[in-house]
């Protein structure tokens, strides 16, 4: 009878469902940027650097992974032109910077490093920079529930600084 009781016990134990690990919950300062979002991209024309140009820009992102987004970009670049981009952006927070990867015909990455990374109210904020040719290229990107900025200025080692690009978004989904 022992034996019987034991063999149904071990049986038992065997058939247990196996616990699996569970993945690690996202960034605090990622929490609102997956979703839909649409707006507007400014940026500082490359032929006439005194004007500044605004298309109409959609925005797909996903997380990859807890410290990683995955963004891909429409743009309503005039009559009958639709520009696609595909980016990823990757935050290490150990390390201090942020690996932002763009594009699939040419693709590219570029390292960062954080400045500024807080998070408040439910909007983060994360300034990264990287040195250039000819200065600094700074960031800043701003998320909250419902709207999403990202900026770069060009600081010049006189210390000039010129807004390259913006984008003004707020999100398009629930």
């Amino acid at each position: 009878m022992h034996r019987r009781t034991f063999l149904f016990s071990l049986a038992a134990l065997a058939t247990q469902p196996a616990l699996a690990p569970y993945d690690p919950k996202p960034n605090g300062l990622l929490d609102s940027a997956a979703g839909s979002w649409k707006g507007t991209l400014t940026y500082r024309d490359y032929q006439n650097p005194d004007k500044m140009v605004v298309l109409p820009t959609r925005i797909a992102v996903s997380m990859t992974g807890p410290d990683e987004l995955a963004l891909y970009y429409v743009f309503d670049d005039g009559p009958g032109k639709t520009v696609y981009s595909y980016e990823r952006m990757l935050f290490n927070a150990l390390k201090g910077e942020l690996i932002w990867a763009s594009g699939i015909t040419k693709p590219s990455s570029s390292t960062y490093r954080v400045t500024v990374a807080t998070s408040a109210d439910r909007t983060s904020k994360i300034a990264f920079e990287k040195a250039s040719d000819s200065g600094v290229d700074r960031y800043t990107f701003e998320i909250s529930p419902r709207a999403w900025t990202l900026a770069k200025v060009e600081v010049r080692s006189g210390g000039a600084e010129t807004l390259r690009s913006k984008y003004d978004l707020i999100k398009s989904d629930g």
